[in-house]
């Protein structure tokens, strides 16, 4: 019995940027709505001061480094090496570029701040993935072990 391998994702042009659309747009909304309900929470002046119409529109920039990088480490086509050096570079950078630099400017804080502030986010980043890749590690095991053995070597 001849078996597929799985497809990967249709490598097409127009499939591609429909994908790399539509994931921007989810990932937008999402980010609007986290700052719109984070913002209506933490009612205060410096909270107040950072949303603004720029910010919203940062954050389609920024949605997009997240919907590319997600791409990324989906890819068939690239080897695990840059898939796990490509994702961090492209969400972190995209962070850094589109949510905090602008911040940075206009606030003007001081190298320490920066430092901390750019830790967590690595310490949260690293988190997230670490808890991405035990689920992925935990779904793919079940899903060996439900396969039933097929051996390569038998003659049909």
């Amino acid at each position: 019995m001849n078996k597929k391998a799985p497809e990967a994702h249709n490598t097409n042009a127009p499939s591609l940027l429909r994908s790399l659309w539509l994931g921007t747009c989810a990932r937008y909304t999402l980010l609007c709505l986290i700052l719109l309900v984070t913002s209506s929470i933490a009612a205060d002046s410096l909270t107040l001061t950072y949303v603004d119409s720029v910010r919203f529109f940062l954050l389609l920039p920024f949605g997009f480094c997240l919907t590319l990088a997600a791409m990324t480490r989906r890819s068939a086509t690239l080897s695990t090496g840059a898939k796990c050096a490509l994702h961090p570079l492209i969400t972190l950078g995209g962070f850094y570029v589109f949510c905090y630099l602008p911040y940075q400017l206009r606030t003007k804080p001081s190298g320490m701040q920066i430092l901390i502030i750019l830790l967590l986010v690595i310490i949260l980043y690293a988190t997230v993935m670490a808890i991405y890749a035990a689920a992925v590690s935990k779904r793919n095991r079940k899903k060996a072990e439900e396969t039933p053995y097929e051996s390569q070597f038998s003659k049909s």
